[in-house]
Order: C-alpha cells, then sequence, then structure tokens
C-alpha cells in the first residue's frame, strides 16, 4: 500500500513539474497551443505569400514533416493520428483526423461543428471532426467555405481541400493544401498533403481548374514533361473524384 501512496505521489509531483504533459481533452475543442516560431520548423525549402499567418504556415509545414516520417508508408487505420484522436484501437478512415492532428500541433485554433466560437478575419482555424461533412459545414459556417460548383474557388497555400465522387458525396475526403501555383486561365497546380490515401499519407501534385467546360470535372494530371517536383504522386485519387471546394484556414 505504502509503495503505491509512493508511486501516486512521485507520478502526481511529475505532472506538475511539467515532465508529463496532460492529456487533451479532444471531445471538446482544446484551447490552441502556442504557435512555434518563425524558423523552429523544417521548411523543406517551401515558400509561403508573405500576408499567410505563421500557424497557417506551420500547419503545412507540420503536415510536410509527418509525410517525411511516413513517406508512402503503408499505415494501419488504427495509427499515431487515431490513437492520439480516438484514444483507443478503433480502425477508421483519418484523413480528416491527419489535418487535425496537424492543426493542433501547429497553434490552429479548433473547432467543432455547431460550437459557438470567437473568430476573428486575422485568426487560422480548421475543423475539430472526423466526419468531411462536418468539415465544411465549420468552414461554412464561419465564412471560410468556397464552393467549386458555385463560385470560382480559389485555392491557397494552408487550406483545406476536399474532395467529392460523382455519383456520391461531395465530402469523401480531406486533404491540405501545400502550395499553389497560378498558371492562368481559371488553372492551378496544386500540391497537397493528405492522410489516408490508400492508407498513407501522401503529397499529391495535379491540375485544378477553377472554371471547368463540364460540372465536377475540375481536376487532370499535370503533363509528365511538365512534372517538375520529386516525391509526389502525379496520378489522379480516382477517375470519379473532383475537388467540392477550399476551406480557408486564414
Amino acid at each position: 500500500m505504502m509503495k503505491k501512496l509512493i508511486a501516486v505521489l512521485a507520478l502526481a509531483l511529475l505532472v506538475c513539474a511539467g515532465a508529463l504533459a496532460a492529456p487533451v481533452d479532444l471531445k471538446t475543442a482544446p484551447e490552441a497551443i502556442p504557435t512555434q516560431e518563425e524558423g523552429t520548423l523544417e521548411t523543406f525549402g517551401l515558400t509561403f505569400p508573405q500576408e499567410m499567418p505563421l500557424a497557417a504556415r506551420n500547419f503545412v509545414l507540420t503536415a510536410r514533416a509527418e509525410f517525411e516520417k511516413y513517406p508512402f508508408v503503408k499505415l494501419p487505420k488504427a495509427n499515431d493520428y487515431t490513437h492520439w484522436y480516438y484514444e483507443d484501437e478503433r480502425e477508421i478512415g483519418w484523413c480528416s483526423v491527419f489535418q487535425i492532428y496537424c492543426a493542433y500541433h501547429s497553434g490552429v485554433q479548433l473547432i467543432k461543428h455547431k460550437q459557438e466560437a470567437a473568430v476573428d478575419d486575422g485568426d487560422v482555424i480548421s475543423a475539430m471532426e472526423g466526419r468531411v461533412g462536418n468539415v465544411y459545414y465549420v468552414f461554412d459556417a464561419y465564412g471560410r467555405w468556397q464552393q467549386a460548383d458555385k463560385m470560382e474557388a480559389i485555392p491557397k497555400p494552408g487550406a483545406i481541400v476536399i474532395y467529392g465522387k460523382r455519383g456520391s458525396t461531395p465530402y469523401t475526403h480531406v486533404g491540405i493544401v501545400e502550395t499553389v501555383v497560378e498558371l492562368g486561365d481559371g488553372m492551378y497546380e496544386l500540391t497537397t498533403l493528405e492522410g489516408n490515401v490508400n492508407s498513407t499519407i501522401k503529397r499529391m501534385n495535379y491540375r485544378y481548374d477553377a472554371t471547368p467546360k463540364r460540372k465536377y470535372y475540375n481536376m487532370s494530371v499535370i503533363p509528365e514533361e511538365e512534372i517538375t517536383q520529386e516525391n509526389c504522386q502525379y496520378t489522379l485519387h480516382s477517375k470519379d473524384w473532383y475537388i467540392t471546394g477550399f476551406g480557408y484556414t486564414w
């Protein structure tokens, strides 16, 4: 009994001293952790718009670091990200959990669906929702959503991209926009970081047409002779997928 009491007291002292971090309560949206200072994260040679907030930059850099940790490695459905979020061994699609993990560890303010949160124009936000449809609802509720079939939806680094599947749901999958290159005439080259693409973290590179001739046909492959980046997947997720829209984290 005495040994057990001593162990409990020792654990309490460690927690008070900051040696052990208390678990994050993910049943409600937690307070955002401090944003890491400029220069503390590996940049991987990426450059960002000057006006892009630091938390949004770190969101991209954290996602890229996770990709570099597991580049195209097949992960189980119960993995580091699902363990962190659900605190159990459930096996589940984890594309949104991946972006939640990266957002939280970047100092981004997380918001749950139907939560009333104070959000100013300069705040960096993302959705703390495992269901992709609820990710859309969060961004839409705070005026941060651009629907690709209703407007000329413009991508930008640090945004959330949601994909749909023709003939099915418009909320199939979610990823993080790493870089955007404007090509003119409504065409953009996107590089994205995405969890749970065939059970892996993938870095995708493709073209997006903001003014497509056919509705729900706004993605295309980059011509092989124009491929310049390394360590990317250049084939599309699926021939039936399209970009539903973009959620602006900033």
